[in-house]
């Protein structure tokens, strides 16, 4: 029980950790009510998405250093939008609101979706992933062939599974991992 307790304690501490570590790196701002002023720090994609999921903006910029772009919302329409920024752990989400009077924050920290972490031990794939906003998760794996040949779906803080292939023929697999509206692939050789 006691290591059960420590090690609850440990993964608050490291998401509260990378959730503040992330407010860091994407600073969002507000400049003559119709100007949204985006910062940001070693960030590989940000995109601007409209209520529906269109894409009204999207951008690459360098991994590596910082950014800065200022998006004009004066011929947006009215509604709810919402900046989304990529680095290598995850997609942190801003909510943006334009009203009549201009546009404002919703939160001031963005919303925090970890990517999967995979690590391949002989003829096993250890999944992992962060799940702080207990959103449904699905994890589902497929062959070469494209068939389903595993599968785990959970709500919980954190999914830990293990995937054993030693009954599996050698090749590529593929882990496509769908939470909180966001989908990532991975490709790995076993």
């Amino acid at each position: 029980m006691e290591k059960v307790l420590k090690n609850s304690l440990l993964l608050v501490a490291l998401v509260t950790g990378i959730s503040l570590y992330a407010a860091d790196r994407v600073e969002v701002s507000v400049d003559e009510a119709q100007t949204l002023i985006v910062e940001l720090d070693q960030v590989k994609t940000i995109s601007l998405e409209d209520a529906s999921g269109f894409t009204l903006f999207k951008d690459s910029p360098v991994l590596e250093g910082n950014y800065k772009k200022q998006i004009d919302f004066t011929r947006i329409p009215k509604g709810t939008y919402f900046l989304h920024a990529e680095d290598l752990y995850g997609v942190y989400t801003t909510v943006i609101n334009k009203t009549s009077k201009g546009i404002m924050i919703e939160k001031k920290t963005p919303a925090v979706v970890f990517k999967p972490i995979y690590k391949i031990e002989a003829d096993q794939v250890k999944f992992f992933l962060t799940n702080p906003a207990k959103t449904f998760a699905s994890l589902s794996v497929y062959d070469a062939k494209g068939e389903l040949v595993g599968e785990v779906k959970d709500k919980a803080y954190t999914m830990n599974k293990t995937f054993d292939f030693s009954n599996m023929p050698k090749g590529q697999y593929t882990f496509r991992l769908r939470v909180s509206g966001e989908v990532f692939i991975e490709k790995l050789s076993i």
